[in-house]
């Protein structure tokens, strides 16, 4: 309520609000339980909801996949798809560890590392070595893509960059 109370002045279009999000999201009936009461993949879901009733229509994840089994992280996978296409305005920024959960929900992907000076030297920060359009090599916006061979492939060629830096 506090995220939707930031725009919303009215109290009742407010939890028309967070009450469709928590709907849409499989959390109706977690509505009056604190944080330490719902299980990790909940309390993501939760944080993902807040941050789209503050902002509408940006979105910022930090690890979102870190800490989630296998079914929850193809869950969160599908709720960042679902968040994605609520809106043509909406933008999600993914950071994360997770090559393949960021390839299935990406349609551009940045590989960040430690360039290095024309003598070989590693250059102190991270900056990005690597860019990927998956729109281009038609590897996002399908279901069931993730199962396919090329897309195995292009995790594979991502993870192979990875390693050589």
């Amino acid at each position: 309520m506090l995220g939707a109370m930031k725009k919303e002045k009215d109290s009742k279009v407010a939890r028309d609000k967070v009450m469709g999000f928590l709907n849409e999201f499989e959390l109706a009936d977690k509505y009056n339980l604190y944080p330490a009461q719902l299980s990790g993949g909940q309390r993501q879901r939760c944080a993902i909801i807040q941050q789209i009733l503050c902002s509408e229509h940006f979105l910022l994840m930090d690890e979102p996949f870190s800490g989630l089994d296998l079914l929850m992280l193809e869950r969160t996978c599908d709720l960042i798809a679902k968040v994605s296409d609520m809106d043509d305005l909406n933008t999600i920024i993914v950071v994360t560890h997770d090559v393949t959960a960021a390839c299935s929900v990406a349609d551009h992907l940045w590989l960040m590392g430690r360039g290095s000076d024309a003598k070989g030297n590693l250059v102190p920060g991270s900056s990005i070595v690597k860019q990927y359009d998956l729109i281009e090599r038609d590897l996002c916006w399908q279901p069931g893509i993730i199962t396919t061979a090329r897309f195995t492939d292009f995790v594979r060629e991502v993870k192979n960059e990875f390693r050589r830096l």
